[in-house]
């Protein structure tokens, strides 16, 4: 019988108290598996690629707005003067926008060509056996 008044207190104890001390573990589910396969960021390529498109023609429609005012064809631009104010600045931007975009699709392509060909091979590699419920 544990004498009355005495304090069991474990030796690994991180806090001492006056009650007894708790351990609590918590555990995770697990997660998806990390791979090491290239391309796997594709989906996010091709969306990023999407809305640099859309990005890329407001880039080139600005640079355009400024170049017809500069032949008197369109109305005042935003930006009168500065580094912003040059039509050649803006198709630039636009041409470069466009580029990034090129490479982001080619390589959500080529990922999806990669995988397409995986899932292929496996399929020749799995033997198929088709079995008849009689």
């Amino acid at each position: 019988m544990p004498a009355v008044g005495r304090r069991d207190v474990r030796e690994d104890a991180i806090v001492e108290t006056k009650s007894a001390f708790m351990v609590v573990r918590i555990r995770f589910g697990r997660g998806p598996v990390v791979t090491r396969r290239k391309g796997k960021n594709s989906r996010i390529a091709l969306l990023a690629s999407s809305l640099l498109t859309l990005i890329s023609i407001c880039l080139l429609s600005l640079g355009i707005w400024r170049l017809c005012q500069d032949v008197n064809l369109a109305g005042d631009f935003i930006f009168a003067d500065g580094f912003l104010s040059h039509w050649q600045v803006w198709i630039a931007a636009a041409a470069l926008t466009q580029y990034s975009c090129w490479r982001l699709s080619q390589y959500a392509r080529m990922a999806h060509r990669r995988t397409e060909a995986a899932t292929a091979r496996e399929e020749k590699q799995a033997p198929s056996s088709v079995a008849a419920n009689v």
